[in-house]
């Protein structure tokens, strides 16, 4: 862990605690002015005085200090310390996610870290909780990893309309090639669901020509394909 945020956190954690002390409150009374009724309400209080709890937003701060009778001026000289620091989950996430996207290839592993940094930053997605750190790394590696998939169903798209003799150009290549994806989609959704659920999935696509009013046989074949292409991925391991 970062000494800073450790130093930066204690020392929040104690004047938050000096201030609870001069308001005469107990752990247990200012728990309940924070609304926490429930049997971890006085665990709650002291974890952040404590400075055990890396997710201390600056709304909680706000409640605590409200709930003393003071106001942020009165911790402004600690707080400056603890704000101008990142917060710590998010630099752990940050980490989390060089560690996982390491292995990729170049290419992967670098159109994953430029959707974690989409996600901190555009998306503004917060990270609040370990398991959050967790949903972030299962996005940006998946994200990498589509890289690949995206580039090998490409090539398999190109082939099909080949085969069709169906112009990039023409309509019926952006249907084509919308409803492989759907196909791709739908077997990497159901791949570790009970087989009904495939089918299922891949019945609904049977439809989707007749409601575009397209002919089915292009489809077919196109569904075809990318069946065979993700059969092919799977057996080496490329879709872990």
């Amino acid at each position: 862990m970062n000494p800073d945020w450790v130093e930066a956190v204690r020392r929040l954690g104690l004047r938050l605690r000096e201030l609870r002390k001069q308001a005469k409150l107990t752990q247990s009374e200012l728990a309940l002015r924070l609304g926490r009724t429930g049997p971890g309400g006085k665990s709650y209080v002291c974890r952040i005085e404590r400075g055990d709890f890396p997710g201390l937003g600056l709304h909680v701060i706000g409640r605590f200090l409200s709930a003393c009778g003071v106001g942020m001026r009165d911790i402004a000289d600690v707080l400056n310390g603890y704000i101008s620091l990142p917060p710590i989950l998010e630099q752990r996430a940050k980490q989390a996610v060089l560690d996982a996207t390491a292995g990729l290839l170049p290419v992967q592993r670098d159109r994953a870290q430029n959707y974690d940094i989409g996600l901190r930053h555009k998306g503004r997605q917060q990270v609040l909780t370990t398991q959050d750190i967790e949903k972030r790394v299962r996005q940006v590696v998946r994200r990498g990893k589509a890289e690949a998939w995206e580039r090998r169903l490409h090539f398999r798209f190109n082939d099909v309309l080949d085969e069709l003799h169906v112009s990039s150009k023409d309509n019926l290549s952006i249907f084509l090639k919308a409803y492989g994806r759907k196909v791709f989609g739908a077997l990497r959704r159901t791949r570790k669901t009970r087989p009904v659920w495939r089918e299922r999935a891949m019945a609904k696509l049977d439809t989707w020509a007749a409601e575009h009013e397209l002919p089915p046989e292009p489809f077919v074949s196109m569904k075809q394909a990318v069946v065979t292409l993700f059969a092919e991925m799977e057996l080496r391991g490329e879709l872990d």
